[in-house]
């Protein structure tokens, strides 16, 4: 029997990109129920079949092992707030969203990217989850992008799109990376305080190539990951995109240091905007759930689980 390390083995898993779902249902007495998944995938073509593990801690759970219909609501890219809410355990939960039933009265949620209405085709036992299929007995699809989950943060490809452009016309923009190395996070140290590893954004790239190519230059190993915050600083006329990353080792090639997460004095940041980023990651870090900023220096809105 091997033994890992469950939250390492967890964060592997969780370097595959999916997208999310919320799997609803009808069940036996009326009442309805769902909740977040990203273990959804398509099986076949012919027949239709789709196949989603709810695990075995849900309160839901014997209701999906009774069931023949149940739904899958694929959400679109500003749907965070609904995966958060059936991801939660609390009660209620569509009473505070828009659905339709579907023609076997499971929940069709409104404004998703695409739903999937299903007869259960088979259910198997495996480990701490079940994996349930259905067929397809009825589908919708819209041309709205897909809301996608990594490495314990949401992320869309609109928004990758909006962080790789400039919107305003002869914007300055500058690009940078909080890359994490095990428990530590890349800090640049200088007389005037500590500050994230930075660089001017070259506008035929976007953000994520820049940084790309700049780690290649220095032979920096890191995995970039998605957009962590998109900022504008109005007083200067600029636009600020930072990425999470990942390095497969503590060499810094010379971008600073690698200090303990759960030690940095965030109130050391010159600048108040990566202090208040950098904050937020420390938060965001202790209870794994990463979102993204997008506002400006000041206010903003944080997507987050």
């Amino acid at each position: 029997m091997n033994s890992f390390d469950a939250q390492e083995l967890r964060s592997a898993f969780g370097s595959y990109m999916t997208g999310v779902t919320v799997v609803t249902a009808q069940a036996p007495d009326g009442s309805l129920v769902g909740f977040t998944a990203n273990s959804f995938t398509s099986v076949s073509m012919d027949p239709p079949l789709l196949l989603v593990c709810p695990g075995n801690h849900l309160s839901s759970l014997p209701v999906f092992e009774q069931v023949e219909h149940f739904a899958i609501n694929i959400l679109s890219h500003n749907q965070d707030s609904v995966s958060n809410l059936f991801a939660s355990s609390k009660s209620l939960r569509f009473e505070q969203v828009a659905w339709e039933a579907d023609e076997h009265g499971s929940p069709i949620l409104s404004d998703v990217a695409a739903s999937f209405s299903c007869v259960v085709h088979q259910r198997i036992t495996a480990g701490d989850h079940m994996i349930m299929i259905g067929q397809v007995t009825g589908f919708s699809s819209t041309n709205k992008g897909g809301l996608g989950y990594s490495k314990s943060g949401y992320f869309s490809l609109e928004k990758e799109r909006q962080a790789d452009s400039l919107a305003l016309s002869g914007i300055a923009g500058f690009t940078g990376a909080l890359i994490q190395y095990q428990h530590q996070l890349l800090i640049q140290f200088d007389e005037n305080g500590l500050s994230i590893p930075t660089l001017a954004l070259d506008n035929q790239l976007g953000a994520r190539s820049t940084l790309t190519k700049h780690f290649s230059s220095i032979d920096l190993h890191a995995s970039i990951g998605p957009v962590y915050s998109l900022y504008d600083d109005e007083d200067q006329g600029t636009r600020y995109t930072f990425l999470k990353a990942i390095a497969s080792s503590n060499e810094t090639r010379s971008l600073g240091k690698y200090v303990p997460i759960s030690s940095i004095d965030t109130q050391d940041f010159s600048n108040l905007a990566q202090r208040n980023m950098v904050a937020r990651y420390i938060r965001e870090y202790q209870s794994q759930e990463f979102g993204l900023y997008i506002g400006s220096s000041q206010t903003g809105e944080v997507h987050t689980r």
